[in-house]
């Protein structure tokens, strides 16, 4: 049943049964209450994750109050892969932001993996390229757009993968901030600025996508 599961995931497309059991066989499974950490940052990593079910917030601390979220992942995402393939320490922190499910393999069959299987390498670096991207754009965000543009994109990246019409999401201020980057009073202004344009509507820790067309063109995307 898991592996029918897992080959209607990205990650795992192109994998045979056999590879896939493969797979669950040299896993073992982890469960993660809300709020549970995962890994710190600065830790040893000795673990390959992927997510079963549920959904796992990475992010970093800077300093004592502010942080940077990178991304939320879901079903069928992994982490924890840097440590493992040059670092030995993790570069940013892992929480379950939900009850969550893993799939955890230790570092050397994770090893063996990459070794034995070229489908799954070529499909690890594939996601890794993605995730580079994403960082570079990022950066530039920070560097070249205003709060509003950043809450933008940001709002555009967090859209991907949801399939409702109006685009609803799950996520309080606090979270946003974090995820660009910034504290919680630009956000809460730039949301604000966003409502009475009728772009978006926010309310009860839910973000509700009202002019998609609109919202990339702040951002400064193409349609």
């Amino acid at each position: 049943m898991i592996s029918k599961i897992l080959k209607q995931v990205p990650f795992f497309k192109g994998l045979t049964g056999k590879e896939i059991n493969h797979i669950l066989s040299i896993a073992r499974e982890r469960n993660c209450k809300p709020d549970e950490m995962i890994f710190l940052k600065a830790e040893i990593g000795n673990h390959f994750f992927i997510v079963k079910s549920g959904r796992v917030k990475i992010f970093t601390s800077i300093g004592t109050e502010k942080k940077k979220t990178f991304a939320f992942l879901k079903k069928g995402d992994f982490f924890g892969e840097m440590s493992l393939l040059g670092g030995k320490i993790r570069s940013a922190s892992a929480q379950a932001v939900e009850p969550t499910e893993l799939l955890v393999i230790s570092r050397r069959n994770f090893k063996e993996l990459i070794l034995k299987n070229a489908d799954f390498t070529l499909k690890l670096l594939h996601t890794l390229t993605i995730r580079l991207n994403n960082a570079n754009k990022d950066v530039e965000s920070m560097l070249f757009h205003n709060i509003l543009g950043r809450l933008a994109e940001a709002i555009i990246g967090l859209s991907k993968n949801k399939h409702s019409s109006p685009v609803k999401i799950k996520i309080d201020q606090n979270e946003l901030a974090q995820y660009m980057g910034t504290t919680r009073v630009p956000v809460c202004r730039a949301i604000s600025t966003l409502k009475r344009s009728r772009v978006i509507d926010y309310k009860r820790g839910q973000l509700i996508v009202l002019n998609p067309a609109r919202l990339k063109s702040i951002a400064g995307t193409s349609i």
